[in-house]
């Protein structure tokens, strides 16, 4: 077979044959036809079932960290917002944010030498703080009034033992 004719005078050859054979061709390439559409649609298929759960896997991500960034967000907007009142005021501020009444905290202010520095120092004692109280209230503390912790003690809280008193000595 030259390139010349290509292979159209094989293509010619086939009308020669008998119609039971030309039936029987005809029927081969529509049937490979078929089947070569139907692997074609199963492979989109498999493809677009993996991107769909890749999809699914995002989004289950997306439902666990943004709220975890909201709070990050909320954290850096609130970062020193109360750094420029006194520190009594701004540990009393924290608490009441953090849920924290007046019943169950008791703040007091001394002047002390607090880490070489002759810097105000607050004395503050929670009581029967929930875990989510004791985080929002240490967090709270250095992030938005800006004081350091010399010194911290917790307990269990007498008679609930879910819940913990909070001792510690601040400075700024």
């Amino acid at each position: 077979m030259s390139w010349l004719n290509g292979p159209w005078r094989q293509v010619a050859r086939l009308t020669h044959l008998p119609a039971v054979s030309q039936r029987r061709l005809w029927r081969g390439l529509i049937l490979g036809w078929m089947l070569l559409l139907a692997a074609g649609w199963a492979v989109l298929s498999v493809l677009t079932r993996a991107e769909e759960k890749a999809v699914e896997e995002a989004g289950q991500t997306y439902v666990t960290v943004a709220p975890l960034a909201a709070e990050v967000m909320d954290y850096r907007q609130r970062r020193g917002l109360l750094e420029s009142q006194p520190p009594l005021t701004a540990a009393e501020q924290v608490a009441r944010s953090a849920g924290i009444g007046p019943e169950r905290l008791r703040i007091q202010l001394s002047q002390g030498d607090a880490g070489g520095t002759n810097a105000q120092t607050l004395t503050l004692r929670a009581q029967a703080l929930t875990l989510r109280e004791l985080v929002d209230v240490l967090r709270g503390l250095k992030a938005e009034a800006g004081l350091t912790t010399i010194s911290a003690h917790m307990a269990p809280a007498q008679g609930k033992g879910d819940r913990m008193d909070l001792d510690m000595v601040l400075s700024r």
